[in-house]
């Protein structure tokens, strides 16, 4: 019994020091950036929606419609956001993408889980310009690399520049 108590006390002294993370949300992110990619004959729109609470939303979809490529979402997430340490923190992300890339829907409900891999979180250095309109990303790691993920390369962090979306 006393061992227990011992032990009992032990582990609540041992959590009691660690020092919980606060999590800080950069309010000054809150709505919607864009941006536009053309790689080849395809075109696309990447866009990072940032709510109040926490939660955020990415999406890519396809812009252009070619003999071989139709218009429509390819890729979609979702997850949570915070600041640690100066960067840009996407945690708890779920993945959906398009069974068919060359002809994508048009309504994320029609997407497709992405369950074969555990999404690590995402790092980015952040910063704004141009009043607040401009959101420059620097993707750290392997995660920079644009949808769908299985283009991956790790490509060298590349500062991206997002749009403000004015609704």
């Amino acid at each position: 019994m006393k061992k227990t108590l011992l032990y009992s006390i032990l582990v609540l002294f041992f959590f009691s020091c660690v020092e919980s993370e606060e999590v800080i949300i950069p309010k000054e992110l809150v709505g919607k950036w864009e941006k536009e990619f053309n790689v080849e004959e395809d075109s696309w729109i990447v866009s990072y929606v940032f709510n109040t609470n926490g939660n955020f939303e990415s999406f890519s979809v396809r812009t252009i419609q070619t003999q071989e490529l139709q218009p429509g979402i390819i890729g979609y997430s979702k997850g949570k956001y915070s600041k640690r340490e100066g960067n840009l923190v996407l945690s708890n992300i779920r993945g959906f993408y398009a069974e068919d890339y060359s002809n994508p829907p048009s309504q994320t409900s029609l997407l497709k889980e992405q369950l074969e891999w555990i999404i690590p979180d995402e790092i980015a250095e952040f910063s704004l310009e141009e009043n607040d309109n401009i959101l420059v990303l620097t993707f750290l790691g392997c995660n920079d690399v644009l949808t769908p993920r299985s283009l991956a390369n790790c490509a060298p962090p590349t500062p991206m520049a997002y749009t403000r979306v004015e609704e």
